[in-house]
């Protein structure tokens, strides 16, 4: 049965140690609006039993609550279980010496586009190998290590990706960085993925219908609103004119939204933001896909685990029904917007 918010103390009590669920019971009636408009939630119970031989060890699974979130508007579905982030899974040996990386010396090792390469200090583009569309290359960040990446680095590899983008007359930008074998790049040498395209990609265009659904039905802005929401449930905030919330829906763990326009100007306060990011994350591999269109902008990071785990993080529910993930919304938005706030002084 899908809870519908009823304003008694009892149902507060009732969520008192589920940090999230526990805020949503306490919205005003303002926000309370909008997220009845756009989600709708239940706790399903269950309880297992363990052979005598691992009770000790794993007592802390025998009962477990798991969290639905829908989001109406979106189509989008999350199961919550904190239990899932608790499992032993198997770790790898990760020698990224023995790897191969044509990216160490990328003049030598890797294409270029017919019209040449662009470079800077920090970065240098080259040509997909397989690309993926027409105009589809690489910038490739000259510091191999992701652990010294610093600030400066990603500035400057993104001032270099927006350089190459602006050589087209496209109407569709997309930046893409999948770090790590487990968020799908085959070369483990940090590097973006950038794209100028002619048409929307239909995936894009599907969201974007759903954002003009939104705003016939309710006569409203939907990230306006998904905002405002986040805002008060201390999950989103504003940082130089880029909104950023957290997914309350999200695809994997940590999932992060920000969007704002004049990205020309704003690229060294994505840099901060995507900084931040990965100064949250632990050991953990990611994706960050970034699409631009008329110079606003609408980004995602999201985590995809940690890099020593041997099995992937994505199965066939995530693929075909809805998403599992097993992180706490609140927790990580106070680790995230800390890191936020240390960068911006």
């Amino acid at each position: 049965m899908w809870v519908r918010i009823p304003p008694s103390p009892l149902y507060a009590l009732i969520f008192m140690s589920r940090k999230l669920f526990y805020k949503i019971s306490k919205l005003k009636p303002k926000y309370k609006k909008i997220f009845l408009r756009i989600f709708e939630f239940k706790i399903e119970k269950t309880k297992l039993l363990l052979p005598q031989e691992i009770k000790k060890s794993f007592s802390q699974f025998e009962k477990q609550e798991i969290f639905i979130l829908r989001n109406k508007i979106l189509k989008q579905e999350t199961h919550f279980n904190i239990q899932r982030g608790k499992r032993k899974e198997p770790p790898k040996e990760n020698n990224l010496n023995n790897f191969y990386d044509p990216f160490c010396d990328p003049l030598k090792n890797t294409p270029f586009d017919n019209w040449g390469r662009l470079e800077n200090k920090f970065a240098i583009t080259a040509s997909n190998l397989a690309k993926s569309s027409k105009n589809h290359s690489l910038v490739i960040f000259k510091e191999h290590n992701l652990e010294k990446v610093n600030l400066k680095d990603i500035e400057n590899v993104f001032k270099l990706a927006n350089l190459w983008l602006n050589k087209f007359n496209d109407k569709f930008k997309i930046i893409i960085w999948n770090f790590g074998f487990r968020a799908g790049a085959s070369i483990y040498h940090p590097h973006l993925q950038i794209f100028s395209l002619n048409e929307m990609p239909l995936k894009i265009k599907d969201l974007f219908d759903k954002f003009d659904n939104y705003k016939n039905i309710f006569n409203s802005d939907y990230l306006k609103d998904y905002f405002l929401l986040t805002k008060f449930l201390k999950l989103g905030e504003e940082y130089k004119n880029i909104k950023i919330s957290l997914n309350l829906t999200p695809i994997k763990d940590k999932e992060i939204i920000f969007w704002g326009d004049n990205f020309d100007k704003k690229i060294k306060n994505i840099s901060y933001i995507v900084y931040s990011y990965l100064k949250s994350l632990s050991q953990e591999d990611f994706n960050l896909f970034l699409f631009i269109n008329n110079n606003s902008f609408l980004g995602f990071l999201v985590s995809r685990g940690n890099k020593n785990k041997l099995n992937s993080d994505i199965g066939s529910l995530e693929l075909y029904a809805f998403s599992v993930v097993g992180f706490d919304l609140i927790d990580f938005s106070r680790i995230f917007f800390t890191r936020l706030k240390e960068l911006k002084h």
